[in-house]
């Protein structure tokens, strides 16, 4: 099967290849094309519109659906995916996949060209579709084979036309393939939970006793633990929360548990540099900001 849907055409030709997705192209009347082919089991797609944002709150019905598994190649544009309390670039440089059976949102604030394919979820193993409750985003160490990937998907595109049902059949087969030999290389350097969960709890003794360290990154940690900056991230996926947020919360309560113990040694800015916040007036808007109070205020109570 075939599409080629432009302009006025385009949102129809979007929903009924991708599911019940809801457009919203906010005052845009730019050129929108949407051409796509069906390859087997999986279905590629080739995609130019301005700026729209594309909202998923139960795309896909059934699991043998071929929009079960997305995959975003973005050749121009900077846009954002968001899902499960996750965000992921998606842009020239990276291969973006997730599950559109979760609720998300795909931000794209200026013209963007892409190339889609959309995959069967049984073409995958269960702890590649339990990795993908949040959306995965390729690696540097991925890019020659995302290069692969993309120059087949384009290739295939051009040539769909030419080819008959059990070529386009075995294209697709071999894109799976391909799709599946990223996700697991990338599981097979994932720690388990249980590793994760000790990574977690010697990164956190790192941060406590470095607060007063105002250029503590995560690069700098994953050094530190021995480790990659992702796995860092991964170990705080566990809590819901990701290591910036938990930084600076962890600064915050020990910056009104100081402020509230009676001791007035320290001045207020000497509470704020000795938790690694670079400037008093950034101190104040982040401490009432969290607490709803001034750090001044909630000294003040304190008898």
């Amino acid at each position: 099967m075939y599409h080629d849907a432009q302009g006025p055409d385009f949102a129809a030709a979007a929903r009924a290849l991708f599911g019940n997705v809801t457009l919203a192209f906010p005052g845009e009347r730019g050129n929108r094309r949407l051409v796509s082919t069906d390859l087997g089991d999986v279905r590629l797609s080739a995609l130019h519109a301005g700026a729209h944002d594309v909202l998923g709150e139960r795309v896909v019905l059934h699991s043998y659906d071929p929009d079960a598994i997305k995959l975003i190649i973005q050749t121009e544009g900077l846009s954002e995916l968001r899902q499960n309390g996750r965000r992921a670039r998606v842009s020239a440089d990276a291969v973006v996949i997730y599950d559109p059976t979760r609720p998300y949102l795909l931000s794209n604030p200026g013209p963007v060209d892409l190339v889609l394919l959309q995959m069967p979820r049984g073409a995958f193993s269960r702890p590649i579709l339990d990795r993908l409750t949040c959306p995965f985003r390729s690696e540097e160490r991925h890019a020659g084979l995302q290069q692969v990937l993309f120059s087949l998907m384009r290739t295939t595109l051009g040539e769909a036309a030419r080819l008959d049902d059990a070529a386009r059949a075995s294209v697709g087969q071999t894109l799976l393939s391909l799709v599946n030999t990223m996700l697991e290389g990338d599981m097979s350097q994932e720690p388990n939970k249980a590793s994760r969960q000790v990574l977690l709890q010697r990164v956190k003794a790192y941060i406590e006793a470095n607060l007063a360290d105002p250029g503590i990154t995560v690069a700098e940690i994953a050094r530190r633990m021995g480790c990659s900056p992702r796995y860092i991230f991964r170990a705080f996926e566990d809590d819901a929360t990701t290591p910036a947020d938990y930084l600076w919360n962890l600064r915050l309560e020990k910056a009104r548990e100081r402020l509230c113990s009676g001791d007035r040694a320290q001045s207020i800015s000497d509470v704020a540099f000795s938790l690694g916040f670079s400037s008093s007036a950034h101190f104040s808007r982040a401490f009432r900001a969290r607490f709803d109070a001034s750090p001044r205020e909630v000294r003040g109570r304190v008898n």
